[in-house]
């Protein structure tokens, strides 16, 4: 029963911890839970809420998390990460739920001693990216809630949102269809208005965002890691290229344990040139990580990119002449 209680402020009512109970065969009467709740609530921080019929019952907003049995130190520690990793990942209202479980796995591991080995866990783990860290933007708290809560629900949202280098703010109306975190930002996946086309929103530009009661229209065939594994998020458009790039003074060592695609292909010259052929989404992600290679690259195929980084050359060429 104490499970099937919801936090506060949603609530539960006898009738259905009885039809709960019943569905796992333990059959009860409904007047014999109204007494059982009485009791406990005498126990445990439980409120019952008797403005109308019929009552509903809920933990107290910020009573600690309570189960049988308690938390081992394996499970307080899978606690503990998924709150460092995965909270800016969560609904608001998860998070809010998930709370008192997030204290509590803390007070577990810090009853451990000193010599426990699995409490100081957390101090040796980190996920650190590989590209320059950047400070993540400010995103509105409320009006995270509302898109994390429109997303959850399946329901569309009305927002008003500032394009980069557009000073007037538009308003539009979004199907939200899933949350990305792409580095320092995390993105809406999304479509507008009645269109099946897929945008990115970056949450941090929202300047407000109010639920519709209004279902998603989601586009038909639509999933995330198929939209993700097609360059989307590396800002293309989905299409492929065949890459043929020339790598100098070991600087492809890398991609014999990390390749860049699965049919890639890396074939040694001579003792300072390795070639790389490789069939990757076209997207601007591409460039980046070529020209981070600065002279130790170069690239042969397609001919189009080809041109793409020698313009580039020429341009950061000019920019350093001048100084």
């Amino acid at each position: 029963m104490l499970r099937l209680i919801p936090r506060y402020p949603r609530k539960i009512t006898a009738r259905e911890i009885q039809t709960s109970l019943g569905s796992q065969h333990h059959n009860t009467t409904k007047r014999t839970i109204e007494r059982d709740l009485q009791a406990l609530s005498e126990v445990f921080p439980l409120a019952c809420d008797d403005r109308e019929k019929p009552f509903g019952w809920s933990w107290l907003k910020d009573a600690a998390a309570f189960d049988l049995p308690g938390l081992s130190p394996g499970e307080a520690l899978a606690v503990k990460l998924a709150e460092q990793y995965l909270k800016p990942m969560l609904p608001t209202s998860v998070v809010s739920q998930l709370a008192p479980h997030f204290k509590a796995a803390t007070a577990a591991l810090e009853k451990l001693p000193r010599a426990a080995r699995i409490a100081a866990w957390t101090q040796k783990v980190r996920v650190v990216s590989p590209a320059q860290p950047l400070l993540p933007p400010s995103i509105d708290p409320e009006i995270q809630r509302g898109i994390y809560e429109a997303l959850l629900q399946d329901r569309q949202i009305e927002a008003v949102y500032s394009r980069r280098g557009d000073p007037n703010p538009v308003k539009y109306t979004l199907h939200p269809l899933a949350i990305v975190q792409r580095g320092a930002v995390t993105y809406l996946v999304c479509t507008i208005f009645k269109y099946q086309d897929i945008h990115l929103f970056a949450l941090h530009r929202f300047r407000s965002a109010e639920i519709l009661d209004v279902p998603v229209a989601r586009p038909k065939g639509f999933v995330l890691d198929d939209y993700i594994a097609s360059g989307a998020l590396g800002f293309g458009d989905g299409k492929l290229v065949k890459l043929e790039a020339v790598f100098f003074a070991g600087s492809a060592e890398h991609l014999y344990e990390t390749p860049i695609s699965r049919d890639q292909v890396l074939k040694p010259l001579d003792a300072n040139r390795t070639t790389l052929t490789a069939t990757v989404p076209d997207t601007s992600q591409l460039r980046w990580w070529l020209l981070g290679f600065g002279d130790e690259t170069e690239v042969m195929k397609p001919s189009s990119l080809r041109r793409e980084m020698a313009q580039a050359a020429r341009a950061m060429a000019r920019q350093y002449k001048q100084s």
